[in-house]
């Protein structure tokens, strides 16, 4: 883990395999870069929306499940609030792909609304799962919901697995394939911190 204190930045081992990955899938093709400043630019509605509701960065990290940031509120918001800062990523994403094809920049364009519509998925640690775990709570309460949430992100991960699988034998393209699995270690590795954390509270009683 790379870490600078001072700008509240953590890179991993993790982040550096992937975009190492995504470099040698670009095969000289030239999304990366305009793929990195769509991610980028969602990250950044996000940040966004959580200062204008009073909120502020106490730290970024970049891993191989992608950017996490850590944003402090003075407050708890409420799950309206939290909501439309979920939200602000992908709005983000749709503003810079009417900009960018409004500037005839068609790859850019494509590329930050798929990555906007790509977040909206309910799936672990996506933006989906977050607005549908805020819908849910004050219906079920906090607990159901999350377990709801887990419920779904398993699901359509295990689908997303099991149709990338089909993509790479038939037509030899790894890309779904990846990013399904990608998803998965996601979902694992929120519900092993969970269960780590929750085992140290119990300790701590």
């Amino acid at each position: 883990m790379w870490t600078r204190p001072e700008a509240k930045w953590r890179v991993s081992a993790g982040f550096w395999l992937v975009l190492g990955v995504l470099f040698y899938l670009d095969e000289g093709v030239g999304l990366l870069p305009w793929g990195l400043l769509a991610c980028l630019v969602h990250e950044l509605g996000h940040l966004g929306a959580a200062k204008c509701l009073g909120g502020h960065l106490e730290q970024a990290s970049l891993t191989a499940v992608g950017a996490e940031m850590t944003i402090g509120y003075s407050r708890t918001l409420s799950y309206g609030e939290d909501t439309v800062v979920a939200l602000a990523g992908p709005a983000a994403n749709l503003v810079l792909g009417g900009v960018a094809w409004a500037g005839q920049l068609y790859v850019l364009a494509a590329l930050s609304v798929g990555v906007g519509a790509f977040n909206l998925l309910p799936i672990r640690p996506l933006d989906g799962a977050r607005i549908l775990r805020n819908y849910l709570s004050p219906l079920l309460g906090p607990e159901r919901a999350d377990r709801w949430e887990t419920g779904l992100s398993a699901l359509l991960v295990g689908g997303l697995v099991g149709v990338g699988a089909i993509v790479m034998g038939t037509y030899a393209n790894l890309t779904l394939l990846l990013t399904s699995t990608w998803l998965f270690w996601g979902v694992v590795r929120r519900e092993t911190l969970g269960w780590w954390q929750s085992k140290r509270r119990k300790k701590g009683k």
